[in-house]
């Protein structure tokens, strides 16, 4: 279960990077203007989150299998239709389609296997499985860089996302082949379930994970608006010095995620939060001409992977079993939330003051963010600890109440 994991982790990033690399590319060339680019990315972006809401809830309901598997082909189909569009109707239902797939599959493949782990040694192995799952969505982007490289050469922009996409749908339709069959929660209606999730993370239990998500979306979205000015401020417009310092920086993300296994679980509020903060410090330093651009951002990189790898564990090992993917799913779309107005925050402070007040303003909004969470943490004891699939919880409310029986 872990190796396959692993795989498709692998391969639905690989071909996510592969896509991403190439398709403002491919818009333009087809004589689509800045504006409809921007349409079409906000269509995107809403029916994201008009897909990401229920999905987990989607997948709680009628098993995290067959979520993943119409996710991955949903989101394949999206690209096939993408790289064989000509004109703007066609492209517009694929950018829909990719949306809506990627966020249906989003979180359902990490519940399939968590939810088997079992009671045994249940938060080192879940750890590991996170883990895991972070380092090979990392060297997929890595592998997804490399094959736009390679393949670029005989290739072009809209035939390798019919590729990507051909590689999903293909994805997709083995998970059945390669997964066990994950029973849903039958009697039970996905309102409930979304409100029953909003309903959870809106309680003290899981308040000090919430604000470490928004210190670490924050931070993450300083880090992906300002690394390509950065780099061209100091080393010129060469698209290739671009492609090779994306290159290290995801070598970096994945390495940051293996490392996570040093600091352990047991103590997420203080370690999540901590990292948190360090990776905003090469940024900072960075933005103010302090620390060399490439130097900054491989440090940075590498925090944020260690960041995010501590930040998931501590939410996987929050979530019942019974509701895990809509509270995955609702904490994604609070992720979602927060990017897009840090993105009006960054834009409107850039515009008006420079990147280097722009990139410490909003630091400081992460650095606020992350740490309250320790404090909050220890205000909130319960937040403390691990779900214990052996107590109430498991028997109670989908959402785990703060009353569950709960132990680390």
């Amino acid at each position: 279960m872990l190796r396959r994991y692993v795989l498709f982790s692998l391969g639905s990033t690989t071909a996510d990077f592969a896509f991403g690399a190439v398709f403002v590319t491919v818009l333009l060339a087809r004589g689509i203007d800045p504006l409809q680019l921007g349409t079409l990315l906000a269509a995107s972006a809403v029916f994201g989150l008009a897909a990401e809401a229920p999905s987990g809830a989607l997948g709680d309901r009628y098993g995290h299998r067959r979520l993943l598997a119409s996710g991955l082909v949903v989101w394949g189909v999206g690209f096939v239709l993408f790289g064989w569009a000509d004109g703007v109707p066609v492209t517009l239902l694929g950018t829909v389609l990719w949306a809506v797939g990627f966020h249906l599959h989003s979180g359902a493949l990490t519940a399939l296997v968590v939810n088997r782990i079992g009671t045994r040694d249940r938060a080192v192995r879940i750890a590991r499985v996170v883990r895991w799952g972070q380092i090979g969505s990392r060297f997929g982007g890595v592998l997804g860089g490399v094959t736009v490289m390679l393949g670029g050469t005989w290739l072009s922009g809209d035939a390798l996302i019919l590729v990507a996409g051909a590689m999903l749908v293909a994805l997709g339709l083995a998970v059945p082949l390669s997964f066990p069959m994950s029973p849903g929660r039958r009697g039970v209606s996905v309102g409930a379930l979304v409100r029953e999730s909003v309903t959870t993370l809106a309680g003290r239990r899981f308040a000090p994970l919430v604000v470490l998500v928004v210190g670490l979306t924050v931070v993450k979205a300083v880090l992906v608006m300002s690394w390509q000015p950065l780099v061209t401020a100091r080393y010129g417009d060469d698209v290739r010095i671009n492609g090779m310092v994306l290159l290290v920086m995801t070598f970096a993300l994945a390495l940051g995620a293996a490392c996570s296994r040093f600091l352990g679980h047991r103590n997420p509020h203080l370690w999540g939060s901590a990292c948190v903060i360090a990776t905003g410090v090469p940024l900072f330093l960075v933005a103010w001409d302090l620390l060399p651009p490439v130097v900054a951002l491989i440090l940075a990189e590498f925090l944020l992977g260690v960041s995010q790898a501590l930040f998931v564990v501590w939410e996987h090992l929050m979530y019942s079993d019974a509701a895990r993917n809509a509270l995955f799913s609702t904490m994604s779309f609070v992720a979602l939330a927060v990017l897009s107005m840090t993105h009006v925050l960054f834009g409107w402070a850039w515009d008006g003051y420079g990147l280097e007040t722009a990139m410490t303003v909003v630091l400081v909004v992460s650095v606020v963010a992350a740490a309250a969470t320790a404090p909050l943490a220890f205000a909130f004891p319960e937040s403390r600890r691990f779900f214990d699939p052996g107590g109430r919880a498991e028997r109670g409310a989908p959402g785990d109440s703060e009353e569950s029986d709960v132990r680390e």
